[in-house]
């Protein structure tokens, strides 16, 4: 038996996985899917449609940004960063 390459438990991913693979873009949107729940932190995979983005907002953990497909202008502490996969 075959595993599914997206599937996601409650701990994690269950194989090694693509993170693209995970999420997908949506015309005019800002999808999300959270990969990792935890009271001590998240891992959340968003797909952005060109122009989108998310407003300032602070967390209470460490944020990791890794771009997987395309580019993106993303703003820490004030400091503007352009990225690009990665």
């Amino acid at each position: 038996m075959q595993q599914d390459r997206r599937s996601v438990s409650k701990a994690g991913l269950t194989v090694p996985t693509k993170m693209a693979d995970l999420i997908s873009y949506q015309k005019g949107s800002v999808v999300s899917r959270a990969i990792v729940d935890r009271k001590f932190g998240t891992v959340t995979l968003f797909a952005f449609d060109k122009e989108e983005g998310l407003s300032e907002h602070k967390a209470p953990f460490d944020a990791l940004v890794l771009v997987v497909d395309g580019e993106a202008q993303v703003t820490v502490a004030g400091k503007s960063f352009a990225l690009k996969e990665g």
